[in-house]
């Protein structure tokens, strides 16, 4: 059973445009060139971290090292609490991709949980989302439009398995474009369970490879080489910066694996023959779920739809507040 705690003072917490900081610790929350400690979520990030130390899960840090990533790294389990200096911190599964994380933290100000992506569904590739109460909960805003519920995700990948046997049916094989990280491993284990011909990009390879290590199941895929005729399905991984172009498979329909429900320039090539949203991440409506597990004083919301998040939550806490990088308020 969680205890809670009431303090009378405020955890303070600053946003810039390299992560959170903790006023008046050493400690930062998934900053990559600031400070000297910086706790650090998850491996979707694709910048080179130049903090001098970070906190984080193995599983991270070894998918970090496969991409000629590795920070200096402070590796730390799931549940295994810690101390560093005065604070008392301990790592959650974040339900979200392999090695995610989130960082209850006790302070003499009280407790905070640092959630910056959480996925409440479960997905059966990776740990179960968990929480404890705090009195301070931080939590990312990076889903537009809050009020519009994402699509069941179970659904979403049933659909996307059916049009995909389809396809194979009538001798076409689809391209289907995803983030390489989380969700392209779900789609190889689902399409692998249903008896369908996968190949990966060699990106996605390396992160099966690593979740296959840490005992996840995907079943058979080979790594797709340009030298060789490609009869199966291939994953191939959505662009990540403007440098990154997607090749012509002019003879392969193109199937869209999004992350929200933003409208994504590639809708519009020809060659789409279905585009699904199957997130890594909650929406707002199953965050409303998280805040009335934790039950916080004091909620804060930060990412580039932090002001529409505070409008949407607003009755949920008694201070819900966001944080703006460097004192910025978001457009949205």
């Amino acid at each position: 059973m969680i205890e809670k705690t009431e303090k009378p003072h405020s955890i303070k917490l600053r946003s810039t445009s390299d992560g959170l900081h903790l006023d008046g610790s050493i400690l930062w929350f998934d900053s990559h060139a600031t400070g000297q400690l910086s706790f650090l979520s998850s491996c979707i990030s694709t910048t080179k971290t130049k903090v001098p130390q970070v906190i984080t899960t193995e599983e991270t840090a070894r998918i970090l090292e496969s991409f000629k990533r590795k920070p200096n790294a402070l590796i730390c389990q799931y549940n295994r609490p810690f101390s560093i200096g005065k604070l008392k911190m301990e790592l959650l599964p974040s339900g979200s991709i392999l090695g995610g994380a989130s960082l209850y933290v006790e302070t003499d100000k009280g407790r905070l949980l640092y959630a910056p992506q959480l996925q409440t569904h479960r997905i059966s590739i990776v740990r179960q989302m968990q929480l404890k109460r705090a009195k301070s909960l931080a939590l990312g805003a990076y889903k537009p439009a809050p009020q519009i519920t994402l699509p069941n995700r179970k659904k979403e990948l049933e659909s996307l398995v059916a049009q995909v046997a389809d396809s194979c049916s009538k001798g076409q094989w689809p391209v289907i474009l995803c983030q390489a990280f989380g969700t392209a491993q779900e789609i190889t284990k689902s399409l692998s369970d249903h008896k369908l011909p996968v190949s990966v990009h060699s990106s996605i390879a390396k992160v099966n490879k690593i979740y296959e290590l840490y005992g996840s199941q995907l079943g058979r895929y080979s790594t797709y080489s340009a030298k060789k005729p490609n009869n199966k399905i291939l994953l191939w991984p959505l662009p990540l910066s403007k440098n990154f172009k997607i090749p012509t498979f002019p003879d392969s329909p193109l199937i869209l694996v999004k992350d929200n429900t933003i409208e994504h320039e590639l809708e519009e090539i020809s060659q789409l023959i279905g585009s699904y949203i199957i997130s890594n991440s909650s929406d707002a409506n199953d965050l409303k779920e998280v805040i009335a597990a934790v039950q916080p004083k004091e909620l804060f919301l930060f990412g580039p739809y932090a002001k529409a998040y505070v409008e949407e939550f607003k009755n949920l806490s008694p201070v819900v507040a966001p944080l703006f990088a460097d004192n910025q308020p978001t457009l949205f």
